[in-house]
């Protein structure tokens, strides 16, 4: 019987479907009045502080000056200022590191559309979560922009790893099952898995053949062309597959693809 137990297990065994909710709304809107909360504190907090400068109580007059007479001061009747401190500093603690969990949490990457359509229909199979989820909590996966996951493989995923991930393995996997001629093995969750070592294979293989048939493919172009408007044609498309290849097949920036096309 399908339940949350056998979810954790899914996402336990296969890390790129760890997807959680961001509650970024919810998130921004526990920031939002917590600091509305600590304005009002402020505002309580600098009218005590114009009444006890004001005050013909000399102790109560040295607060605003004297960290020790102010610290002092608890316990007494005059400790009103010491006491809202207090308060005040406990509920920055709070806002502080609320806004830096929040922004440890937006920080964390999204996970691919194509992990979490296949963790959406895992949900909704017999043999996968046979549609556990009631009430609210089935809702929990359909917002597509508030979820995150949990970093992974510890490689570059450029442009080129994303083609092939998110394009050709899922028309290679329509494809061998339509034929009966996949490799790969399903689990028991019915999960089909495809090693990422040999997904990252392919794509090294790739790039290192770019890297190698461009140059050498621009120069056989170059010396069988004997017109200077073909051969400036030639360069500038050679040039435009030169740096589209680089930012495909690389994380580099543009600044730095810029450079290496003028070079």
């Amino acid at each position: 019987m399908a339940s949350y137990n056998k979810l954790a297990a899914l996402m336990g065994q296969h890390q790129e479907m760890a997807t959680f909710r961001r509650f970024q709304r919810l998130n921004a809107k526990s920031l939002l009045y917590m600091q509305a909360e600590i304005l009002h504190l402020e505002q309580e907090l600098d009218m005590i502080e114009l009444e006890d400068k004001c005050s013909a109580d000399k102790d109560r007059a040295l607060l605003h000056v004297s960290v020790f007479n102010l610290k002092e001061s608890s316990g007494y009747p005059h400790d009103v200022q010491w006491s809202k401190v207090l308060e005040v500093r406990k509920k920055l603690e709070a806002y502080n590191k609320a806004l830096v969990l929040f922004s440890r949490v937006q920080g964390l990457p999204s996970p691919c559309g194509r992990d979490l359509k296949t963790l959406q229909e895992w949900l909704d199979r017999p043999e996968g979560g046979d549609f556990f989820l009631h009430g609210r909590e089935a809702e929990t996966w359909n917002d597509e922009n508030d979820f995150l996951t949990l970093p992974r493989h510890k490689v570059e995923r450029d442009s080129l790893t994303g083609f092939v991930n998110d394009l050709v393995i899922p028309c290679y996997h329509r494809l061998s099952t339509r034929w009966n001629k996949g490799t790969v093995s399903r689990d028991p969750n019915g999960i089909w898995h495809y090693p990422y070592d040999t997904m990252t294979a392919a794509v090294n293989t790739i790039s290192t053949c770019l890297s190698s048939l461009l140059p050498s493919t621009s120069i056989f172009v170059l010396y069988f062309l004997q017109s200077p408007v073909a051969r400036l044609a030639a360069i500038t498309v050679f040039t435009t597959i030169f740096s589209s290849t680089l930012f495909m097949i690389t994380k580099a920036r543009r600044i730095d693809v810029f450079a290496a096309t003028t070079a």
